[in-house]
């Protein structure tokens, strides 16, 4: 089988020395480099008593590059690739043992939707600092008047709210994650063409990992504009699930409005439906996952030319009203594979985005739990220095009942009592430089 590195790197230098000189050729990218501060967390004893233990403070370097190349040929068709190195440093362990840990906030690009890919991590340096690469598109297009092929690794995002997104399945971003500019990518073969003058055919294969069933999929899509509305329908088939679904967006009045929704069906399957390395530990002897809905509907309203509000309310049937099953549902089948993380039942989602200048902006965003009345809360401001260089500041902070232990056999058991309660405050800076 032909190595995914060599055949990138070969198309890289090929594609470089061919294109550097064509005026249909550019190549950019960006430096980044997030410094980010975590506060301790307190864990207690769950029968009242003094007992109790810290996780210490975590000081992370959160740094990357990204190299991006594209040609672009009305003949040939267009090529695309992006690859990124990240350098990270942290100074405690226990925040970054896995993507889904206390604190987490990086984006780890997940194999199973893709064919073949490198290792994630390319090397470690000691006990605290890792680099890690990540090939994020690489994929060729063509275009005629039928409509637009793309074929490889590109990213593949749907629906029509602003906050959490039922119908995206495919490797959305969690909602402390830092770096979100670029959506993780996805190795797929998809179609798109336009059906009259305000209606799109949208349809693809998701080829996963080692092309087996169990990590593949199918969907169809359709968007369409009728009298001010535009209304998106869509149904993705997984091995073990399905999806159907779709979204409105539309304005009444001086507001905006939208509302999307979809249900997630799963094949009642017994054992055997492990998820192999993408989760530890297997799935248990038990029904595969229940079925659910999953929706959002929200408005938004510009109270002037630079302050925007927002308000979404979300609901989400693969959560529960129980705290005591959060950590179990981490390891069920929506969480691993179907893009859902947040684990309550229901959310309200208040935000606003204030343009402080030309050159800054604030944006502050809120997700509330209404069932275990925690909350996580966003405060960011961008800064525009030159027409490459942008800073940012932000700031995490949550509330709600806090995580305790209990011992069994002598050992700690962890009881989580809200969602986003034991989650650590967060400050965090950063410089941005395209070039």
């Amino acid at each position: 089988m032909v190595d995914i590195k060599s055949l990138a790197i070969a198309y890289f230098v090929v594609f470089f020395s061919a294109n550097c000189y064509s005026e249909n050729f550019t190549l950019s990218g960006y430096l980044k480099s997030y410094l980010l501060a975590q506060d301790s967390i307190t864990i207690e004893s769950i029968d009242n008593s003094s007992n109790h233990y810290d996780i210490a403070g975590n000081v992370q370097s959160q740094n990357a590059l990204r190299l991006m190349a594209s040609y672009i040929s009305p003949e040939h068709g267009n090529f695309e690739l992006h690859y990124e190195i990240q350098p990270l440093y942290f100074s405690n362990t226990e925040f970054t043992e896995s993507s889904g840990g206390l604190g987490a906030t990086i984006s780890v690009a997940n194999t199973q939707y893709r064919f073949k890919d490198f290792d994630a991590i390319m090397t470690e340096v000691g006990d605290n600092a890792v680099i890690l690469q990540n090939l994020d598109r690489f994929n060729y297009q063509y275009s005629n008047k039928y409509g637009d092929l793309t074929i490889g690794r590109q990213v593949l995002s749907f629906g029509s709210s602003r906050f959490i997104n039922p119908t995206d399945i495919f490797i959305p971003f969690a909602i402390q994650t830092l770096n979100q500019e670029y959506r993780v990518g996805i190795d797929a073969i998809r179609y798109k063409a336009d059906i009259g003058d305000f209606s799109v055919l949208d349809m693809g294969l998701v080829i996963g990992e080692k092309d087996q069933k169990q990590n593949s999929a199918a969907f169809l899509r359709t968007k369409n504009a009728i009298a001010g509305n535009d209304i998106e329908l869509i149904a993705i088939a997984l091995d073990e699930a399905w999806l159907i679904g779709g979204g409105l967006e539309r304005a009444i009045g001086d507001f905006g409005f939208w509302f999307e929704t979809a249900y997630m069906n799963w094949n009642q399957k017994q054992t055997g439906n492990k998820l192999e390395k993408h989760q530890q530990p297997p799935l248990p002897s038990k029904p595969y996952a229940n079925n659910y809905w999953r929706t959002s509907i929200g408005s938004d309203y510009a109270i002037n030319e630079d302050v925007i509000i927002m308000l979404e309310y979300h609901y989400n049937g693969a959560g529960s009203k129980s705290t005591e099953k959060y950590q179990a549902l981490t390891q069920q089948a929506p969480y691993q594979k179907a893009g859902v993380f947040l684990l309550g039942q229901h959310y309200v989602i208040p935000a606003i985005s204030w343009i402080y200048s030309p050159l800054m902006s604030i944006n502050t965003s809120a997700f509330y739990n209404i069932n275990d009345s925690s909350i996580f809360i966003n405060i960011s401001s961008e800064t525009s220095w030159t027409d490459n260089l942008y800073s940012d500041f932000g700031v995490y902070l949550t509330h709600g009942d806090k995580m305790q232990y209990s011992l069994e056999n002598q050992q700690p058991k962890l009881h989580v009592n809200s969602e986003f309660g034991a989650s650590p405050l967060s400050i965090y800076a950063s410089l941005r430089y395209y070039f």
